[in-house]
């Protein structure tokens, strides 16, 4: 892994493998010295005194409320450029620490387009606040390193600062200090807030940073094939899936029953086919085409005298409320067996029948309970 610490304008460069910082008097100088580690990944640290960082007290479950986009707009009152233009990433720390950090996104534009001149491999862009080590609670580390003066509160929270004399006149008295490689005015400051209880140097080490691409801090943005997919955007995928697998469940299920009825209708095509011809007789699509239109044929052009009779007489028989029970045509003359309410009834309607112009005749008459049947002949 390699790190690089960018000046804050046309300073130097400085770069390390994960122990001393190198010193790169210009960016050429950098590219010729970094040619060893071509294509290494690489974190770059960027001045603290371009973000803006937003610690307050909040619950997990009102983070999440928020979301990323309400996270965001805490700190719109914070910073002079809409938040729209700024690059925001927070950090929850459990019970009820929110950590925001704000960036402006031309800035970090500015800087990739930089560093594509380098022959690296960009994985992160971290404040450099983040080369010093994290100090214990109610502790703050300070360290003047080259030309530099940063300080770190806590794991999230740090800067740089012009003036160190004004930042220790807003800290509580009872703070620690931990410094190195101060100058003699800072040093005179610092005395000036502490004692020699309250205060203690260090020898500053770079450390290593673990996972700097999953950095809460990292503001690099995302490649597309990283981005992560929403919460909603899963559960619409999902319910796009299962709205899919149930249409083709029904187009499958219908395509079965569909199949199933083709076939049986085949089955009954072939059954009529044999029933005419035989069960021996060759079955051809164009043997049953030819015999089915036939049998169409000859059903259209049969006898019709039967359907005009009953035509005729059906409305007679309702008008007078007799149920015809069996019917048979035979010799172009209609048998019915009728029951009427009683004999005179049937006797009634042959009279009006034969009144009508057809041929009736009224046959045997048998009593049937409340009522009576009669066999009639019309013709």
């Amino acid at each position: 892994m390699l790190y690089l610490w960018m000046p804050e304008a046309n300073g130097a460069w400085f770069w390390s493998t994960g122990e001393n910082w190198l010193q790169a008097s210009s960016l050429e100088q950098l590219i010729h010295d970094l040619q060893s580690h071509q294509g290494q990944e690489t974190v770059v640290f960027f001045s603290s005194r371009h973000i803006q960082i937003l610690q307050q007290h909040m619950t997990k479950a009102h983070v999440k409320q928020l979301g990323a986009d309400g996270v965001k707009y805490l700190m719109e009152e914070y910073v002079t450029l809409p938040i729209d233009h700024m690059r925001v990433v927070h950090h929850f720390e459990s019970p009820d620490q929110l950590t925001i950090l704000g960036v402006a996104q031309s800035l970090v534009e500015t800087w990739q387009h930089a560093l594509n001149l380098l022959p690296i491999k960009l994985i992160a862009l971290l404040p450099d606040f983040l080369i010093l080590p994290a100090p214990e609670q109610g502790q703050v580390n300070i360290a003047h390193l080259h030309g530099q003066t940063l300080v770190r509160e806590n794991l999230y929270k740090g800067m740089s600062i012009d003036d160190l004399a004004v930042y220790l006149e807003f800290q509580p008295s009872q703070t620690f200090y931990h410094y190195t490689n101060l100058t003699a005015q800072q040093l005179d400051s610092l005395a000036n807030v502490s004692t020699v209880e309250t205060r203690q140097p260090f020898d500053y080490q770079f450390q290593k940073i673990l996972k700097p691409k999953q950095h809460p801090f990292n503001v690099l943005p995302k490649t597309k094939n990283e981005t992560q997919v929403s919460g909603y955007w899963k559960a619409c995928v999902a319910v796009l899936i299962a709205v899919l697998v149930v249409q083709f469940s029904y187009d499958a299920l219908r395509w079965y029953k569909l199949k199933k009825l083709a076939n049986q209708t085949a089955m009954q095509a072939v059954d009529q086919y044999k029933y005419w011809f035989g069960a021996n007789s060759r079955v051809t699509e164009q043997n049953v085409k030819s015999m089915f239109e036939s049998q169409l044929r000859m059903s259209q052009s049969g006898d019709t005298t039967a359907l005009n009779l009953l035509s005729r007489v059906g409305p007679i028989l309702m008008q007078r409320q007799i149920v015809a029970q069996q019917l048979s045509y035979t010799d172009s003359s209609l048998s019915m067996s009728l029951k009427a309410k009683s004999a005179n009834d049937l006797q009634s309607l042959t009279q009006q029948l034969n009144q009508q112009g057809f041929k009736a005749e009224l046959g045997n008459v048998q009593a049937d309970g409340a009522g009576a049947i009669g066999m009639v002949k019309v013709q």
